[in-house]
């Protein structure tokens, strides 16, 4: 029977066999934020993000990011959002902020600050008003 409170996989063994592998639910995050790109650097930025430095993508790793992905809202070409995905409640002002473990990394600092300095002044964070896995839950009766 499966335990309601892990997931379980199963996978062969080499000897062709079945085994069992628990994982613990681990609940994710969601962030959204909001940025204006400034005028002519949007190239350059999409650049910079395409080869992005090992130790930020690392850093970030390390503080709990487990996805994030940047749009380019249509009809608007300069309007960004960010969407990041983290393992578990983590509070990325805290994790990746100024003073952060992150940000003592001196890669990762130069690259928020060349960022912030050169590319938007930072994010807005957006507030999330509507989730489909948690109304739609407490409307079908199942949270």
């Amino acid at each position: 029977m499966i335990d309601e409170h892990k997931r379980e996989n199963s996978c062969r063994t080499s000897q062709n066999r079945y085994q069992i592998i628990r994982v613990p639910n681990m609940a994710s995050s969601r962030h959204m934020f909001t940025t204006i790109i400034k005028d002519g650097k949007l190239d350059e930025y999409r650049k910079y993000h395409d080869e992005i430095w090992p130790e930020v993508a690392a850093g970030l790793r390390t503080c709990g990011v487990t996805q994030l992905t940047i749009f380019l809202v249509p009809d608007d070409s300069r309007r960004l959002i960010m969407y990041i995905t983290t393992a578990g409640a983590i509070d990325l002002g805290k994790a990746t902020g100024p003073g952060s473990k992150y940000r003592k990394d001196p890669k990762c600092k130069e690259w928020e600050d060349l960022m912030d300095a050169d590319f938007h002044g930072g994010w807005t964070v957006c507030t999330e008003i509507h989730s489909s896995d948690k109304q739609w839950n407490v409307s079908l009766g199942l949270g």
